[in-house]
């Protein structure tokens, strides 16, 4: 069988993804506070602790690889990402690399490129075989498709698309879109592909967002999440940036959050679902895993 494996780290957006014995962690957090710019402003902890406090201990398994979705702290947490071996090549969004490559931590960092063509093209070999870690597979492409409207926030507002091949054919592909992206957007990625489906949309339940001068919608929730899943035929819908976090500081007296179940998220696809193909939705407790099939 050739399959994907899922396993969440935490209640909110670290995971690990296993491919043919290729092991990617995005968005490692797992100790320690997110602050922006200073904690008088915002800070954030986990209200649970992760699962993972320590890779080597609790996980015992090697990292091939890091993805880092965002240069948010909660996305890029210095602390968690200075605790792994500077050795494992790590793969940011434009944002996220540079402010990864001013610690002097990583001996290899690769800029995730914008997604304007086949996966092929951005290959972890592709991406790495100018540098020493050539050895990357070929079966494995990172790239970000970025929210194009007018206004957007194409650092927060944008997709990290991850795409596994199969039997040298077929391209699927994780969508991870932890604050959301218009509809638009990706579709217009998709429809120039032949060979890609979308196995998994990795995006959260919960509408999020602030005042208009503190940054407006951030999350974009349920409903467009469940729209989004079935107008890209994803197969299964996972949720992910859901935990209800301790937030101290200035933001945390504006922001405003309406939590969504499973429950309220089966109500939203159905009223997008048809008959043939649909979406399956899962919720992935913290510490635990889900196997995808994609000989199916």
């Amino acid at each position: 069988m050739t399959s994907i494996t899922l396993r969440h780290l935490n209640d909110d957006s670290s995971w690990l993804i296993i491919f043919d014995d290729f092991t990617i962690l995005l968005d490692p957090w797992f100790f320690g506070s997110q602050t922006d710019y200073c904690t008088c402003f915002s800070s954030q902890e986990h209200a649970s602790p992760s699962s993972i406090q320590d890779i080597q201990r609790d996980l015992a398994m090697k990292i091939d690889a890091i993805v880092i979705s965002h240069e948010f702290t909660d996305h890029c947490h210095e602390q968690t990402l200075r605790s792994l071996s500077p050795t494992i090549p790590i793969f940011g969004t434009t944002n996220a690399a540079k402010r990864i490559r001013r610690w002097n931590h990583f001996e290899h960092v690769y800029t995730i490129p914008i997604l304007d063509g086949q996966p092929v093209n951005f290959t972890l070999h592709n991406l790495t075989n100018q540098r020493t870690q050539s050895n990357m597979p070929t079966t494995i492409s990172l790239g970000y498709i970025p929210e194009r409207k007018l206004f957007s926030l194409p650092s927060l507002h944008g997709a990290t698309c991850m795409s596994f091949l199969v039997n040298n054919q077929q391209w699927h592909s994780i969508l991870y879109i932890p604050h959301g992206c218009e509809q638009s957007s990706i579709r217009e990625w998709l429809s120039q592909q032949s060979n890609v489906k979308i196995c998994v949309l990795l995006k959260g339940f919960d509408r999020v967002f602030n005042p208009i001068w503190l940054g407006g919608l951030l999350n974009y929730g349920c409903r467009q999440a469940a729209e989004l899943a079935v107008a890209i035929g994803a197969k299964y819908w996972i949720n992910t940036h859901d935990e209800n976090k301790i937030a101290r500081g200035f933001v945390s007296k504006f922001l405003k959050r309406d939590n969504h179940t499973i429950e309220n998220a089966k109500i939203e696809l159905e009223k997008y679902q048809n008959q043939t193909e649909r979406t399956k939705l899962h919720s992935i407790a913290n510490g635990n895993s889900f196997v995808i099939d994609l000989t199916e």
